[in-house]
């Protein structure tokens, strides 16, 4: 097998489990599109193995539920932690203590809120 086949069979393979993620999300493509910011017929370009994604739409998938290690790697992240709880602690990480304690608080307080009103 030469080369270009081979990139080939691996643009099918990543086209096949972007399809599947996006399913099992229960999204259809036109949702899929506007939540990676491109145009419909780019998407579809990515499901039938003719595009892929770049950083920045995988990016906003992640963003949308989908498990990007899984749609590239064919690895599926077997993490505890949600994206949002990824993105949440990925915020946690970049500020300094103080601000820290301020977003820490803010959560705790809306909790609290949201709890007292159910």
């Amino acid at each position: 097998m030469n080369q270009r086949n081979i990139f080939r069979l691996h643009i099918l393979s990543i086209s096949d489990r972007l399809r599947e993620e996006r399913m099992r999300l229960n999204l259809n493509q036109t949702e899929t599109a506007k939540a990676c910011n491109v145009g419909f017929s780019t998407y579809q370009g990515y499901e039938r193995g003719e595009r892929f994604p770049n950083a920045e739409a995988l990016e906003l998938l992640y963003h949308a539920g989908f498990d990007v290690l899984y749609v590239v790697a064919g690895v599926r992240n077997t993490a505890e932690l949600s994206n949002e709880e990824n993105t949440l602690l990925a915020v946690l990480k970049s500020v300094d203590a103080r601000a820290r304690k301020a977003i820490v608080s803010g959560v705790v307080s809306g909790v609290q809120v949201y709890n007292s009103e159910a």
